[in-house]
Formats: structure tokens, C-alpha cells, sequence
């Protein structure tokens, strides 16, 4: 059975504008609800969080971004790692509390990027894990890049490239927001559904980040997942994750408000 896709947004499990807040009440409605699901349905699932408040701020402070520029980055790449393993500790310590059988998936062990792209991951891990009927659990994270030093590969990108290899049809997004909104922030339009037919009239709406976010905000989410249903075949539906019930319901399948991307 081909694996569903699940990002936890960092907006939604943590407080993106004080560094390290974790939202742990909603990461535990979560966890709760990807249980609930599981058991309505027997899902195979891997759920990747994004990194919010903990390692976009080491990042951002040491340009770890930007590649390696000197003895500061280095130390950068030590901070954002840490940082970003923390939070994923938090959001696999409250799926086990929940009921669910999972693993920390660490992507600076095991990704190889070439500018920023994930070029090399060895995915028998995770396909053991899922065989198993355990949940992995990857997270947005600095990976050593063969031409850059190093990078940061964001969620989106790690699942993108889970799909492409196991065959995911779908990807479900979970954040702070309804959807993608053509009048952000008065959010009075939600944009239903984005292709490559109608991205050049979407993206004159799309702004960046409101708060420190090194994987570029919004837009660049959008292109990205825009690249990620092109190379992977997949749908990818962005949904409220803080409307309790909405991540249950998109994951056993039911219509839920949001955007869906496809090719």
C-alpha cells in the first residue's frame, strides 16, 4: 500500500514568532487525530513536522542557508540540527503518548543535496519502517550539500521526494490557515485549487514570510509543491490543522475546506 504524506507545519505546532515555543497542546490534538485516523482507516503513513520557531532562527542568524561561508556556518550547521531534532523529539514523544508506533527519521544522517536539491537518501529504512506498520517521522532539516557545503531541505522537499520514490498518490499539508488565500490577510478568497495552468495569475497574490522562515514563506512553499505533484504524480491538499477535526477528516479521505495542488 503506497504511504500517505503528512506534513505538520511549523506555523501550526510552534509559536514562529519566539524562538523554540512548541504548541504542545496542538501537537497533541494532533497526534490524537492521526490516531483516530489510523484506526477508522489502516493507513500507512509517514508524517514529517516542519521546523517553526526552533531551527529557522540558528539559520537564519548563521546564513546556514546560504551554504558554508566560513567557520560561522559551521557552528550554524551544529545549532540548526540540534534545534530542529528537538522539536522532532516533541512531535514523536506526543504521537507514541497517542497510541502510535514511531521513529525519528534524522535527514542531515542520511541526505546527500547537489544546490539545495536532495540528490542522494537511501529510503529501505523507512519502506522497513512502514512495512512494520510503524510511522516514520522526517522533519525540515540542514543536510550536507556537495556543492553548497550545506543546505537546508524543508519538509515539503522531503516528502516530495518520498513520493517520487514509493509511488504517493497524496500529501496532506496541515497548517494555521484554511488554504492558500488570494487576499492574505484579509483572507476573504481562498484559492481552491492551484496548477501549472493558473500559478502565473496565482502567484502575483502570494507574498513571502511574516515571520523568520529560511525556507521562504508561502510562495516558495506553493513553488515547491508545485514541483513536487509534477515530479511525483501526487495531490497535495493543504488543510486547517488548528480547526480540530479537519486533519482526521483529510486523512481518512472525507472533503475538507482547503487548496489542493496538482500538476
Amino acid at each position: 500500500m503506497k504511504p500517505l504524506l503528512l506534513k505538520l507545519g511549523g506555523s501550526l505546532i510552534t509559536d514562529k514568532t519566539k524562538a523554540e515555543t512548541p504548541n504542545i497542546l496542538a501537537i497533541r490534538r494532533l497526534a490524537g487525530e492521526i490516531h483516530d485516523a489510523r484506526v477508522l482507516k489502516d493507513l500507512n503513513l509517514v508524517v514529517g513536522n516542519g521546523g517553526g520557531s526552533f531551527p529557522h532562527r540558528p539559520a537564519e542568524n548563521y546564513g546556514v542557508h546560504k551554504g558554508v561561508k566560513g567557520k560561522d556556518t559551521i557552528r550554524g550547521i551544529a545549532l540548526v540540527q540540534d534545534a530542529a531534532a528537538r522539536l522532532n523529539r516533541i512531535v514523536v514523544k506526543e504521537l507514541i503518548d497517542a497510541g502510535e508506533n514511531v521513529i525519528s527519521i534524522q535527514p542531515s544522517a542520511g541526505i546527500i543535496a547537489r544546490n539545495c536539491k536532495i540528490e542522494d537518501w537511501d529510503l529501505k529504512p523507512i519502506e522497513k519502517a512502514l512495512e512494520l506498520g510503524i510511522i516514520p517521522v522526517p522533519y525540515g532539516d540542514v543536510v550536507f550539500d556537495i556543492e553548497k557545503g550545506c543546505c537546508i531541505v524543508s519538509t515539503e522537499e522531503i516528502l516530495a521526494f518520498i513520493a517520487k520514490k514509493l509511488g504517493s498518490h497524496r500529501i496532506v499539508i496541515a497548517t494555521n490557515e484554511d488554504g492558500v488565500w488570494e487576499d492574505f490577510p484579509r483572507r476573504t478568497r481562498l484559492i481552491p485549487e492551484i496548477n501549472a495552468h493558473n500559478f502565473p495569475d496565482v502567484r502575483r497574490h502570494l507574498k513571502g514570510a511574516s515571520a523568520v522562515d529560511v525556507t521562504g514563506g508561502m510562495l516558495h512553499k506553493v513553488e515547491r509543491m508545485l514541483n513536487a505533484a509534477a515530479e511525483s504524480g501526487a495531490e497535495i491538499i493543504i488543510v486547517n490543522g488548528s480547526v480540530p477535526g479537519r486533519l482526521k477528516a483529510a486523512l481518512i479521505g472525507e472533503d475538507v475546506v482547503g487548496t489542493v495542488i496538482s500538476k
